[in-house]
């Protein structure tokens, strides 16, 4: 056998142990059989170089049981394949399961990780969702899970059709993401109104009933005693629109401020060729720009949502109908009263 062939080999056998070693807080019983033949033929396709091959393997492997362990291989090797949605969603994970990092070797591998998600995040999109408790999401005909999930959804850059069900209602949409975006997506699953009421029974004998006169001094059934109408308060209006710019504006400030931070982590992987090799105190500086990232997209999100809905309930109060006051209704002897808003 040739030095290359025998370098090559060596290479791909140590990069099989690096990531196949054993995770912290691994569990105590030992692997079931399936497992751990699962685990070798994992470990052979990374050695012959077949890394798209070992992460589908992986993925039956986190299927059965779910560890830390599996959402790290998967998500190490997602990544060095081209997959960043799913990469981005298994280191995710992957962080999430592992313990806080007690040695000087966990605390660097636990920093790799975090960058190589903070690298995923940058070549996809993320979606948070804003529907009732329970509801059955999915994305692009793939079940996401249950509302509320309690994390981001990573998809590929580009178009992709949401939809949310809750029992009989359900509702679609259309999202565009681009590259290391965020997006809120809100599904409305409020049920259609009743199509109409019972019909009356129809009186005895199969004859129609006759109208009956209303009394004397007494306004037909029906008929407002004070017609009239108002418009909506002005300066509740203005109030509103106030508020919903103010929203508004504020988040596009902190917009503003999340890409500056995205800038400054961009700069600081640059200098440091991608940064796969980054550590002191250009890690440090890197991480705490990517937290201040998301901090100031979140906060974006939440005042943008805000305004939203604010700018719906000042639309909808400046636009709904409403009557004066109370009407009295009268038919015979029976007195009705109705208010509307």
């Amino acid at each position: 056998m040739s030095v290359t062939a025998l370098r090559a080999l060596s290479g791909a056998l140590i990069l099989a142990a690096s990531i196949s070693l054993p995770s912290v807080g691994r569990a105590d019983t030992e692997a079931s059989d399936a497992q751990r033949r699962l685990e070798r033929s994992a470990d052979r396709a990374v050695a012959e170089g077949q890394l798209a091959t070992a992460r589908d393997i992986w993925l039956q492997i986190w299927q059965l049981a779910p560890s830390e362990k599996a959402a790290c291989n998967v998500g190490q090797l997602a990544f060095r394949v081209g997959d960043m949605a799913r990469a981005a969603e298994f280191l995710a994970l992957c962080l999430d399961l592992t313990p806080a990092p007690r040695s000087d070797e966990a605390r660097e591998r636990h920093a790799s990780r975090a960058l190589d998600l903070a690298r995923a995040k940058q070549e996809v999109g993320a979606l948070t969702f804003a529907v009732p408790p329970g509801a059955q999401l999915s994305i692009d005909g793939r079940p996401v899970g249950q509302a509320p999930l309690g994390r981001e959804v990573f998809v590929e850059p580009g178009a992709h059709r949401v939809r949310a069900a809750l029992g009989a209602a359900a509702k679609e949409a259309s999202v565009e993401v681009r590259a290391g975006e965020a997006r809120l997506v809100v599904l409305d699953l409020a049920p259609p109104p009743p199509a109409g009421g019972p019909a009356p029974p129809a009186p005895a004998g199969g004859e129609q009933a006759a109208p009956r006169a209303p009394a004397a001094g007494w306004p037909e059934a029906g008929v407002p005693a004070a017609p009239g109408s108002e418009g909506p308060a002005t300066a509740l209006v203005l109030l509103g629109g106030a508020a919903t710019a103010g929203c508004i504006t504020l988040g596009a400030i902190f917009l503003a401020e999340a890409n500056g931070h995205e800038r400054r982590f961009d700069d600081l992987l640059a200098r440091n060729h991608g940064g796969y090799r980054i550590a002191g105190a250009e890690l440090q500086r890197a991480q705490s720009a990517y937290r201040a990232m998301g901090r100031a997209e979140e906060r974006a999100a939440i005042a943008l949502t805000a305004g939203a809905l604010l700018g719906a309930g000042t639309l909808i109060y400046a636009l709904f109908p409403r009557s004066h006051g109370p009407r009295v209704t009268a038919a015979g002897t029976q007195l009705g009263l109705e208010m509307t808003w």
